[in-house]
């Protein structure tokens, strides 16, 4: 495993590996609460825990030529956990890879990404949180995200086998506005 301590807050370590993902080329492609999947009793007994799902594209790209199998290990995840120390980031070490592929021969490969990822995590551990504006403007606030924006629970579009949404069969059939 790589761990890595840091002294921020748990709902402060999502701004530091955001503002640390670009210059590492990650991308973050899921974030996890895990307290929202726990059930109530075993909510006041756990710690609290968020994993981040990240992608680096061109060194999985080249994990997956050498050896398809890699697919079961990707993208790579890091779980912040929050302890009496403050919050441990921590992440399963590339080299196991290799190791329950039996494939020694391309630990050569999973070296760079083992590098990346202890460097990520270290410079987003430093950094400090950001202070909050003072009074948001909506002119500088763009909202949410997609990365941040769940899509469980929602309603999908709903289209028969004709291709007809239910959007257009509500209403008069008629348009309701006219013109160019």
């Amino acid at each position: 495993m790589i761990q890595v301590t840091s002294e921020l807050k748990l709902e402060e370590v999502q701004g530091a590996l955001s503002r640390a993902a670009p210059q590492h080329g990650i991308h973050i492609l899921a974030i996890t609460p895990f307290d929202t999947l726990l059930g109530e009793k075993a909510r006041g007994a756990a710690q609290a825990a968020i994993s981040f799902t990240i992608c680096h594209t061109e060194l999985y790209s080249a994990l997956l030529a050498a050896d398809i199998r890699f697919a079961a290990f990707l993208p790579c995840r890091i779980a912040a956990i929050q302890d009496e120390r403050g919050v441990v980031l921590e992440s399963m070490s590339p080299r196991h890879f290799c190791t329950s592929l039996n494939r020694p021969d391309l630990d050569r490969l999973v070296t760079p990404l083992e590098t990346l990822l202890l460097d990520f995590m270290q410079e987003a551990a430093r950094l400090e949180a950001k202070a909050a504006p003072r009074q948001p403007s909506p002119v500088h606030d763009p909202g949410a995200r997609e990365h941040q924006v769940s899509m469980r629970r929602s309603i999908p579009q709903r289209i028969d086998c004709h291709g007809t949404k239910i959007e257009d069969l509500a209403g008069t059939g008629e348009t309701d506005s006219p013109g160019g």
